[in-house]
């Protein structure tokens, strides 16, 4: 599917509803904006890399396809700054998640596998620290037997095993985690670091939504003109009015 980039109004109302919420719910409100004809329970239940591809293929349309990702190095706190590029991320073709759980075998138990979506994350973004939240996701996508045939909670299954269905989430679903490797020119330090896709793009929605209020504003106050029209303009367009203006 083409994703749509996001207008000026659809960023002020993205914003306006999405203070408060979850970072779950704030995706969600991205996806119904740029498609509203789509059933909110269709896209909550998105794998979310499948839903992530679908944020970073709305981001492209919207501000093109280079970022720039920020980051403090754990060792030093020195601040680094790194070019993500969308294009490249969205190169490969999107891996559709099965439509029946996968089948895995580990440490002596049968696993089975789903990959999580928005329900599951949303869950998780209640828990009170990464490993717990983690966890939850888990206990959520995957359902185990010992070789026995009797069940077996996830929270009791060995690392190994607990190891496999991790990885098998990422087989499923490969846009699950986005991760760069990263080097500190200060100190030297190298990390992975996840690429939180929806957190960053409330950034920055966040951004955006700052610089078009005080767009219109200024815009206002100089023709009054109303915030719908002034939102309708293309940005090139308002650029050349905001000139005169100023």
């Amino acid at each position: 599917m083409m994703w749509r980039g996001l207008t000026g109004a659809d960023v002020l109302d993205i914003w306006e509803a999405g203070h408060g919420l979850s970072s779950s719910a704030r995706a969600l409100l991205v996806l119904a904006a740029v498609d509203p004809e789509a059933p909110p329970e269709d896209v909550a239940r998105l794998p979310l890399g499948a839903r992530d591809r679908a944020l970073l293929a709305v981001r492209a349309a919207t501000l093109g396809n280079r970022l720039e990702a920020f980051a403090h190095c754990p060792a030093c706190a020195s601040p680094l700054e790194f070019p993500v590029d969308i294009g490249a991320l969205l190169a490969d073709e999107p891996v559709d998640a099965p439509a029946t759980p996968l089948a895995v075998e580990a440490g002596g138990f049968r696993l089975s596998v789903r990959a999580p979506d928005s329900r599951d994350q949303a869950a998780a973004e209640g828990c009170a620290d990464p490993a717990a939240a983690e966890a939850r996701l888990l206990a959520a996508c995957v359902s185990a037997v010992d070789g026995q045939g009797y069940p077996v909670s996830v929270e009791a299954l060995p690392a190994t095993a607990r190891a496999a269905a991790a990885e098998a989430i990422l087989a499923l679903d490969p846009l699950t985690e986005v991760s760069f490797d990263l080097a500190c020119p200060a100190c030297g330090c190298d990390w992975s670091l996840a690429l939180d896709v929806p957190g960053f793009l409330w950034e920055e929605i966040g951004q955006q939504a700052r610089r078009l209020v005080g767009e219109v504003a200024l815009l206002a106050r100089a023709y009054g003109w109303s915030e719908r029209d002034i939102l309708a303009m293309s940005p090139a367009r308002r650029q050349n009015y905001l000139a005169w203006a100023g």
